[in-house]
């Protein structure tokens, strides 16, 4: 259930504001505040040098919205919320998910398989009331439905097996490398503005999770 939360308020997010702020900021803030939980509730104590880089992934955070956040007509303020909520999703199905594979001794495959199957019964309904967009959706979009329903899995299950290796406060912000290539496919595919800002706020983003990963 909290993947189809965080499934649906991404997608909302795309469509409500733009890729370039929404993704880091979802990015961002998910794996700050998986830290957050591990530390406070869970009992991990990271290394100050890991904390440190959770604030230096605020800080690239805040580059990538800009000063223009607060505005309404730029849109920003859009972003960051559904950014933020959706990062909130992504700390709450990372730390159950870690919580799955340790605390219960999942096999990741099985686990990650099963839930697929829930998540596709929750949603059938909805799939058949919108039925007669399949067909077209298909035909539109199978190269880009293969592709996602080949690799999405595939980078999960690695994360899921990542997690059962190390703590998931160190495997949570290093999978959000993903980030760097997000800003560079917003203003190369899609043309959004201000790609030198973003791009240095991903970059920003992306040493403080190299410092969260030695430390």
């Amino acid at each position: 259930m909290l993947h189809i939360v965080y499934a649906q308020l991404l997608q909302t997010g795309y469509r409500k504001a733009e890729l370039g702020v929404v993704y880091p900021v979802a990015r961002g803030v998910g794996p700050v505040l998986t830290i957050v939980v591990a530390v406070a509730v869970l009992g991990e104590r990271p290394e100050s040098l890991a904390l440190l880089g959770g604030l230096v992934v605020i800080g690239g955070i805040l580059l990538v919205t800009g000063r223009r956040l607060l505005r309404r007509s730029s849109g920003l303020g859009v972003g960051l919320m559904y950014g933020s909520a959706t990062g909130a999703a992504i700390a709450a199905y990372t730390l159950w998910d870690s919580f799955a594979v340790n605390g219960l001794s999942i096999d990741p495959i099985l686990y990650f398989g099963l839930s697929g199957v829930l998540q596709s019964a929750v949603m059938l309904p909805w799939v058949v009331r919108k039925r007669e967009l399949i067909a077209p959706t298909w035909r539109s979009d199978r190269r880009a439905v293969v592709t996602i329903a080949v690799l999405s899995p595939l980078a999960y299950i690695l994360v899921l097996y990542a997690m059962t290796t190390t703590s998931v406060a160190l495997v949570a912000p290093v999978r959000e490398s993903s980030i760097i290539i997000g800003s560079l496919l917003a203003w190369w595919l899609f043309k959004e503005r201000d790609p030198l800002r973003r791009l240095a706020g991903a970059a920003v983003v992306a040493a403080g999770i190299a410092l969260i990963a030695i430390s």
